[in-house]
């Protein structure tokens, strides 16, 4: 999985979609529509043409809002947690995650590291310099990501969902992160949660990513997050999410689907 990457997006329906966790820090410009992001009895609100965040490891209950005519659109910025941590070894810790900004030199900057993410033949260390200024423009406008969190299920859920389709078990993820079995169920249990029940979010998580940024069959997201039958895939999608997959990229009144864009390789929120 690369370090950085854009998604584009757009979504017809309105929706809301709770408790969504994504591994990667999130910067977002909303191009059409409005997006709201709730998590500790605070809001982050985002209109056309202005920049907010989405901090990693954290739960968000968010809403997409199309406009009266048209798709909601916007665009995202993912950015790894090594990059952020090599930033604020440099800027003084100050701002707030929920503050949102509509400079224009802001936003230029968003829209230079978008081109640059988008480019596969530029070199890593250019690519990061161009998110690295977007950053640089988020902390003069007083928002700011806080620290990367290094936690267990945060670490597990990192590991996850660099394969959602893989058949993981308890142990082979211990493995991976050098614990025995015994002791991630008990260190699962005492945060409160298991890891089956962590797979399945991570599973459902990317399946709402693939169906908002890109335009695969239903089926084949099914695959691609583990399920090898798509109706039990589209019957725990509805239970995580209250609406099936195919309506979310249908318009709330048309039963034709919604044209998505994707850029990069991965998506998101």
């Amino acid at each position: 999985m690369s370090a950085l990457s854009a998604i584009d997006l757009r979504q017809s329906r309105r929706a809301e979609f709770r408790s969504l966790v994504s591994e990667r820090a999130i910067i977002v410009l909303v191009r059409a529509g409005r997006k709201t992001a709730r998590r500790d009895h605070r809001q982050l609100e985002l209109t056309p043409a202005r920049i907010g965040i989405l901090e990693a490891g954290a739960p968000y209950t968010v809403q997409n809002h199309p406009p009266e005519e048209g798709a909601y659109r916007a665009s995202a910025l993912l950015v790894a947690p090594e990059t952020i941590e090599r930033l604020q070894q440099e800027v003084p810790a100050r701002g707030d995650a929920f503050h949102t900004t509509g400079d224009d030199r802001a936003v230029a900057a968003f829209e230079r590291a978008t081109a640059a993410l988008s480019d596969p033949l530029l070199p890593e260390r250019l690519r990061e310099n161009a998110v690295r200024e977007v950053l640089l423009w988020l902390a003069e406008a007083d928002i700011r990501f806080g620290p990367p969190q290094a936690d267990l299920v945060t670490r597990l859920r990192r590991l996850l969902v660099q394969a959602p389709d893989q058949g993981w078990t308890t142990a082979a993820a211990a493995g991976q992160l050098a614990l025995s079995e015994a002791t991630l169920r008990r260190r699962l249990a005492a945060e409160g949660t298991s890891f089956q029940d962590l797979l399945a979010d991570i599973r459902m998580s990317c399946a709402l990513g693939l169906l908002q940024t890109g335009d695969l069959p239903v089926g084949r997201i099914a695959l691609e997050v583990g399920y090898s039958s798509p109706s039990r895939f589209a019957l725990r999608f509805r239970d995580r999410f209250g609406l099936s997959p195919s309506q979310v990229r249908r318009p709330q009144n048309d039963r034709n689907g919604t044209e998505l864009a994707r850029i990069g390789t991965t998506p998101g929120p």
